[in-house]
């Protein structure tokens, strides 16, 4: 591409945008894409984004053979193909699952759109469709070991000792600085869902204090999900402490482990005064939002 000295700031831009939407869009595969509005406008942002820096690219570029139809139709699908690549491959450790997929979807798309618009006029279709096949069948099989790697690997098995672990439906009594030992009033159930937009529905829990609470954990997205009780500075301190040792096994009474699809429960008594919030602590769950309120009212 030959450009003139007047069209080098244009082209700078017209690079920032595309590679600020591969970004973007690479941000909201890391933190659900498909799954979250906050995830979905990211990503509709990024696709702008890159089509802004391929309108300015062509700006600066008069003289280019690439039609519009090709620039704003095959942009998008460079511009999620190359966010998804490249998303998925930043969150590989905290999401093997969805990655294993994600990273070879994001390279079929960008090389289906690199060769719409480039591949085309070279000609040899034999050899890119040949090196298509090949680099997609060793993208595929490389996701497949780092996902059973990563996937049941120490990285990915970091446990809570909750001292009592149940089966599904099970309750577990967890008496601690902020409950008591459940009484003889009637139980109030509270169910909690979590899936894998990083996110408790509700995020946040109105309960009285002194009356036996029954939380019902229910996982259902496709990772594990916990969902553990603190202070905010228990809370915080203890995502730093996973960051460093995320392998680490750590002590509380006041955590639960949900398998995918699986439902759990815990019993709890809080105390009047109460500042609690509640978390999960699987890699990167954390940092992505996963975390929300309890409201602990007094007894009126």
């Amino acid at each position: 591409m030959n450009l003139s000295p007047a069209s080098l700031p244009v082209a700078h831009i017209a690079t920032l945008c595309k590679y600020a939407g591969i970004s973007f869009i690479a941000g909201a595969v890391n933190h659900g894409f498909f799954s979250g509005e906050r995830s979905l406008i990211t990503a509709a942002i990024g696709v702008l984004a890159y089509l802004l820096g391929g309108i300015l690219e062509r700006r600066a570029n008069p003289g280019s053979s690439q039609s519009w139809a090709d620039m704003l139709g095959v942009g998008i699908v460079a511009a999620v193909g190359l966010g998804f690549f490249t998303g998925g491959l930043q969150h590989f450790p905290d999401s093997p699952a969805r990655s294993a997929w994600v990273v070879p979807l994001g390279f079929v798309m960008s090389f289906a759109a690199y060769w719409w618009t480039q591949g085309r006029a070279q000609g040899s279709h034999r050899a890119m469709s040949v090196y298509g096949l090949a680099m997609t069948a060793a993208i595929v099989l490389g996701c497949v070991v780092a996902w059973q790697m990563i996937g049941h690997g120490s990285a990915g098995d970091h446990d809570h000792d909750h001292g009592a672990h149940s089966h599904a439906g099970d309750a577990v009594q967890t008496p601690s600085a902020s409950t008591q030992t459940a009484s003889s009033q009637p139980v109030r159930e509270l169910r909690i869902e979590m899936d894998d937009t990083m996110r408790f529905s509700p995020s946040t829990l109105d309960v009285t204090a002194g009356v036996p609470v029954r939380l019902v954990v229910v996982n259902r997205g496709r990772l594990r999900h916990e969902l553990v009780l603190g202070t905010p500075a228990e809370l915080d301190a203890h995502a730093k402490q996973m960051r460093e040792a995320p392998a680490a096994h750590h002590h509380t009474d006041r955590a639960i482990q949900v398998e995918p699809g699986a439902t759990r429960s815990m019993d709890l008594v809080f105390k009047s005064g109460d500042e609690l919030g509640m978390a999960c602590f699987e890699p990167g769950h954390f940092e992505a939002g996963m975390r929300g309120t309890v409201k602990v009212m007094p007894q009126s």
